[in-house]
């Protein structure tokens, strides 16, 4: 990914009216749902509230993290995402290259060590599971008179991977509602499926989102709640079959 405003951090202005207008044919609506099919497939995370969009292997694959220098500019563009959730997720990749690379140059400075010792937050925690649409194709508008550069501050390459086809997303349906399989996942983990089933609808509409198969959705959402309590076994009532059985064997 290039762009002028990409920063040390992987971090760029997310504004998809601009860039629909570097391309030939595309919509504000297609870029969308072309960021959304990447999102689903790991590659970037962006916030419609902040306007950012991050590329999510940039520190992985950008080398930056072996220069102690770009290291300290990688912090200093830290601070200037003004996403929470998106300063989560670098932190959770940042965390994941600590354990696998500790001896990079990057992990020798303390700025960079604070930002490791921060909340880190895995994207699919955001996403929650849900798949939005596979991505179009554009192309580009020969006529723009200033299309996306080739190279900016720092260079990240890529392999284009082609999407595979599936059901197009939607929104929740309204007279969605779980299945019997999502009962037998609720008694199983001890969870109140109407509560989970209410939050579970308030955050699809609040975040406008978007998925091919609801149903799979929500069991994603069940996979990650945290288990409730085992209900305490009731006690044996002076009055009941079970107490006086109890007693004559005693």
């Amino acid at each position: 990914m290039t762009h002028p405003t990409l920063s040390y951090a992987g971090v760029a202005d997310w504004r998809p009216a601009r860039l629909a207008a570097m391309t030939a044919d595309a919509t504000p609506e297609a870029v969308r749902e072309a960021a959304e099919g990447l999102q689903a497939k790991r590659f970037i995370f962006f916030d419609e509230e902040t306007e950012e969009i991050l590329v999510r292997s940039f520190l992985r694959h950008d080398g930056l993290l072996k220069q102690p220098k770009l290291s300290i500019s990688m912090v200093n563009a830290y601070g200037a995402i003004a996403s929470a959730r998106i300063r989560e997720v670098v932190t959770f990749e940042l965390q994941r290259l600590y354990e696998e690379f500790p001896g990079w140059a990057a992990f020798g400075q303390e700025k960079v060590l604070a930002l490791v010792k921060g909340k880190g937050t895995d994207m699919a925690e955001f996403t929650l599971g849900l798949a939005p649409a596979v991505t179009p194709l554009f192309r580009v508008n020969a006529a723009q008179a200033d299309p996306l550069p080739t190279t900016t501050t720092t260079t990240t390459t890529t392999t284009t991977k082609k999407l595979s086809r599936r059901s197009p997303a939607r929104p929740l349906p309204t007279d969605w509602k779980p299945t019997e399989a999502h009962q037998r996942k609720a008694r199983e983990k001890h969870l109140d499926l109407e509560l989970q089933a209410e939050t579970f609808r308030n955050h699809a509409l609040a975040n406008d989102r978007r998925a091919s198969n609801w149903d799979a959705a929500f069991n994603n959402w069940l996979i990650k709640a945290t288990p409730g309590a085992a209900p305490k076994p009731a006690a044996s009532s002076p009055w009941s079959r079970e107490f006086h059985q109890a007693a004559s064997n005693g």
